[in-house]
């Protein structure tokens, strides 16, 4: 039988061959000198710190001069005083970033915010390192300067995604920053620094778009500056990002009532099915709604400031076809509304006694103002003539012997008119009287 062998050594070395002698020594000690070297050059990730103050060694390549080695010690072991002595030792040896930060990073503990600044001034206008960018957010942030702490925490968030403590502290300064950008731009705007207030609230818009309660505030600052066409947009947007808020869908109805009623059908609507109080205010979005439709002479005369008797009696003729339709067996003549364009409703308003002749010069004075007594007449007598079924209650006394005082207290408890002060009477005001009186006398409303 063959004898197995036993194995030799090779010229390149076999594994089983140990060193000997100096040539042993000689291996051993290279191998040590190149692991220093190694921890002397770069920070070793398990070393990474996760928030304010990271190793000021991070990102950079050494050796680092004595001093900052024992300055992050003395750092991490929460003693600034002690740190700033050892990073300013190992700046006075070799200027070097990472002792410039250490610095900033000892004063920034030791509550000497306004140097940390200054220094972070010059040392940002070089190549920046997280734990730089880091220690000048944390120093500008205890600095009261909300804006550039966030920028550069962003900056160093984006830069080190590894670190969610890093994120979470941006997210948390920009909260701060958007916070007081809104705060100044209210308090602007009450000092009617409408300009001002304006890019405020723009600079929190830019850094949190989503925010509905931003677009809100903005569309207050515009209501307030008068541009209520902008506060409409402002407030529309709010509604996007927030159809489920009371306040915004109040203020955006409102407005589209002029511009979009047919968003304020839809808003006002949605509100009275949860809270009925809003019910009034979704007939008058549905009425408006139908006067933007109207021809554009009834459409004028509904939005006119101050409506007159001949405009009054031009909207029960075209609101009402039962006065249309209505037979007149004898009718008084009003002289001066016999040539009109609008002689037709003026005298079937006066035939059926909406509006009051003069008996001596049997004048109807068509073109004066409608008074709030006149329309308060006007709206309980066509309610009488419209009626369908249950004369309602707050009819039950009556018009006749009425005093034009008590008349005005009839048509408002009836909700024909909005309220007892005022001489006149406009044209907004008497259209949804019009359209109350549809509902009082019939138990129905006009649809959109």
């Amino acid at each position: 039988m063959k004898k197995l062998r036993r194995p030799t050594a090779t010229a390149s070395g076999s594994p089983f061959r140990r060193p000997r002698g100096s040539r042993a020594v000689l291996l051993l000690v290279t191998s040590a000198l190149l692991s220093l070297a190694g921890c002397s050059s770069t920070t070793p990730s398990a070393r990474r710190s996760e928030r304010f103050p990271l190793d000021p060694r991070e990102e950079l390549t050494g050796p680092f001069p004595e001093g900052v080695d024992s300055g992050w010690q003395a750092l991490a072991a929460g003693d600034a005083e002690t740190a700033e002595r050892e990073f300013l030792r190992a700046r006075a040896t070799r200027p070097n970033l990472a002792a410039e930060i250490g610095l900033i990073e000892s004063r920034v503990l030791l509550g000497r915010v306004k140097d940390a600044v200054v220094a972070c001034n010059e040392a940002l206008t070089g190549p920046v390192t997280v734990p730089l960018l880091v220690a000048c957010g944390e120093a500008r942030a205890r600095a009261d300067q909300v804006f550039e702490a966030h920028e550069l925490y962003a900056r160093a968030a984006a830069r080190s995604p590894g670190r969610p403590a890093l994120k979470e502290r941006a997210e948390a300064l920009e909260a701060q920053a958007i916070e007081s950008l809104a705060r100044s731009a209210s308090s602007g705007a009450k000092d009617q620094n409408y300009p001002d207030a304006r890019r405020r609230i723009e600079r929190a818009i830019a850094m949190n778009p989503g925010d509905a309660g931003l677009h809100a505030l903005a569309g207050e600052i515009e209501l307030g500056a008068g541009e209520k066409a902008r506060a409409f947009e402002r407030f529309r947007e709010a509604y996007r990002l927030d159809p489920g808020s009371v306040a915004v869908q109040e203020k955006l109805a409102e407005l589209a009532l002029e511009r979009d009623p047919a968003l304020a059908v839809s808003v006002l609507d949605e509100l009275s099915r949860k809270d009925p109080r809003y019910q009034d205010r979704a007939a008058a979005a549905r009425l408006a709604f139908r006067i933007s439709n109207w021809p554009p002479t009834e459409r004028e005369i509904a939005g006119s400031e101050r409506l007159t008797r001949a405009g009054a009696a031009t909207l029960v003729w075209w609101m009402f076809p039962e006065i249309r339709e209505a037979k007149v067996s004898s009718s008084v003549i009003a002289s001066d509304a016999v040539s009109r364009k609008d002689s037709r409703a003026v005298l079937r308003a006066v035939s059926l006694g909406l509006l009051d002749v003069d008996r001596g010069t049997h004048r109807a004075r068509p073109d004066a103002g409608l008074t709030r007594r006149t329309a308060a007449r006007m709206l309980l007598r066509l309610s009488n003539l419209v009626q369908r079924g249950k004369r309602p209650a707050c009819l039950e006394t009556g018009e006749a012997g009425r005093s034009g005082a008590e008349a005005v207290r009839a048509a408002v408890g009836c909700g024909f008119l909005e309220g007892e002060e005022g001489q006149w009477v406009g044209g907004q005001e008497f259209a949804r009287g019009l359209d109350r009186v549809r509902v009082e006398t019939t138990g129905k409303g006009a649809k959109p």
